[in-house]
């Protein structure tokens, strides 16, 4: 079960009139925040942590009144069903936006839990319409994001080999970690292997023999924090039929 804090990330924000200064700020640059059109969101977030493993940035049920970002670190999105049972929807690297799914209803589904030490900037959502007014831009690329994050979770779907899944669940966070000028040889992999199985629909034990199978093929290597990709073009050719999706 998700361990549970007894302080919500949410309640600990500190203002945060610009992003001057912020050490992270080339991923941000990355995912497309310095440009022009959308100067006015760097000037209304808020910071929140630095947050431990387990501890909730949000809860089931919350009201929705924000927007988020990953600024160091990592995090899951976690649904949890009538009987407890929880499935890892998705997992967030920096620059990338987390809550538009609640937007419509007002309320989040699911919950968001940090993965190791995890900063995030908040985008107070009364602040996101009132600058989306002055900026149409700023829709056009929220949305943008949440289309990416939508094609991700296909990872998780359908009646593909274990192979297949863990294949391109490497490559498209070695992608993903590319496209924010992050180093993408290694992958800095703080969940656990329970949680990367539950998010591919594969048991623990199955992600283990993988991960044997795959060092055996000289296609990663691993360490304690994460792992090595050694063979690119191998791990991209094992998960192509979920890559095109």
């Amino acid at each position: 079960m998700l361990q549970r804090s007894s302080q919500d990330g949410a309640q600990r924000m500190a203002p945060s009139p610009s992003c001057a200064g912020c050490g992270h700020a080339a991923v941000c640059q990355a995912s497309g925040y310095d440009r022009p059109e959308l100067s006015g969101l760097r000037h209304i977030t808020e910071r929140i942590g630095p947050m431990r493993t387990g501890e909730y940035l949000y809860r089931p049920m919350s009201p929705f009144r924000a927007l988020y970002a990953v600024q160091t670190g990592m995090a899951k999105t976690v649904a949890v069903d009538v009987a407890g049972r929880e499935q890892v929807l998705a997992f967030h690297l920096p620059g990338e936006i987390i809550g538009l799914d609640a937007m419509e209803r007002e309320v989040h589904d699911n919950a968001v839990v940090a993965l190791g030490k995890t900063q995030f900037c908040r985008f107070p959502f009364q602040a996101v319409r009132h600058v989306a007014t002055q900026q149409p831009e700023v829709p056009w690329h929220l949305v943008q994001s949440a289309s990416q994050r939508i094609s991700r979770l296909q990872l998780s779907s359908g009646n593909h080999m274990a192979e297949e899944r863990f294949a391109a669940f490497l490559v498209d966070m070695r992608d993903r970690r590319a496209v924010l000028g992050l180093p993408s040889d290694y992958l800095l992999l703080p969940m656990s292997r329970a949680d990367i199985g539950n998010h591919l629909r594969l048991t623990t034990e199955t992600i283990s023999r993988l991960l044997g199978r795959f060092r055996e093929r000289g296609w990663v290597r691993a360490d304690r924090l994460g792992l090595h990709i050694l063979d690119l073009p191998a791990l991209r050719e094992q998960g192509l039929s979920l890559l095109m999706h």
